[in-house]
């Protein structure tokens, strides 16, 4: 299969490409802020009700072309493991959001971007893209000033500091690194399917959190349910991700939320809610527990 390079900060991997609606082509001309800022809330509601988008994908991530339709390709996601392909995740993408990798993306080395968002610009210090937490790119030089990376756009800088997570964030352990960097998130409105700062759905939260760290879970919450290390309720620690499946959680998986101590988690709730921090006695979820997993 070929392969291809995401060349925008966030890209919607949708699940056909009928699904877009007219308000939907800033996305697909590649500007997933401006569009998830100019939703209102039932329209980000719409995207889950009727199973618009699947996944999403950042500035540099890697995919594998299946077919081309038209101004569509439908692709596998690498490191988005999922029991829908042993590849990857699957689902449609607008064909010009892609392009080749570079000669110099061979390296192996690479650096995540640990900041909320930073910039990324070429060698004459204009800017190319703004990135989001949790993009990966390809390291060629670094100072304690710049770090030279290459990209589907060509050689380009962002500053060292992004690439680090900031000294206050920094825990006792990974778990709590995590909580810490989630908190940042509190007040932003959930998006179903997202996995950026631009907006998170349940999973894409606890995801994207992880992927900071450079550990890859599934992206789903059902899948992430059966992996992992299960935790006893004694053990939990800060880090750690809490379930919960309908049938008192004995059924299918539908929330997944990360325990921050004290018998609390940070989640991103639901369609037309923000990420919150949720008491675990909570009837809902007290009545849906459906136990916990750590992999830090």
């Amino acid at each position: 299969m070929e392969k291809l390079r995401v060349k925008v900060s966030v890209a919607n991997i949708w699940s056909s490409p009928d699904k877009p609606r007219q308000l939907d082509d800033q996305e697909l001309a590649g500007h997933a802020k401006d569009w998830t800022q100019s939703m209102s809330d039932q329209e980000t509601i719409q995207l889950c009700d009727d199973s618009m988008v699947d996944t999403q994908v950042l500035f540099n991530d890697e995919v594998l072309v299946e077919e081309v339709q038209g101004d569509w390709t439908k692709v596998i996601v690498v490191d988005q493991p999922t029991h829908k392909n042993p590849t990857g995740y699957p689902g449609w993408i607008k064909s010009d959001l892609l392009a080749p990798a570079i000669a110099e993306q061979a390296t192996e080395e690479t650096v995540t971007i640990s900041v909320k968002t930073t910039t990324l610009y070429d060698e004459g210090h204009l800017p190319l893209a703004e990135l989001s937490l949790g993009t990966k790119l390809e390291q060629l030089y670094a100072d304690k000033c710049k770090v030279k990376v290459a990209t589907p756009l060509g050689i380009g800088f962002v500053d060292t500091e992004a690439t680090q997570i900031p000294a206050d964030l920094v825990g006792q352990d990974d778990g709590e690194t995590m909580v810490n960097i989630g908190k940042q998130f509190l007040g932003m409105r959930y998006l179903w399917g997202g996995i950026s700062a631009y907006g998170y759905d349940c999973s894409g939260l606890v995801y994207g959190l992880h992927r900071v760290l450079g550990i890859t879970l599934p992206r789903d919450a059902d899948d992430q349910q059966v992996s992992g290390t299960p935790i006893e309720v004694d053990q939990i620690k800060p880090g750690d991700l809490i379930f919960f499946a309908y049938q008192h959680g004995t059924g299918d998986v539908h929330h997944v939320g990360m325990y921050i101590g004290n018998g609390e988690m940070i989640e991103s709730r639901t369609p037309g809610k923000k990420v919150d921090i949720a008491a675990l006695t909570e009837p809902k979820f007290a009545a849906e527990y459906a136990g916990y997993r750590r992999f830090w």
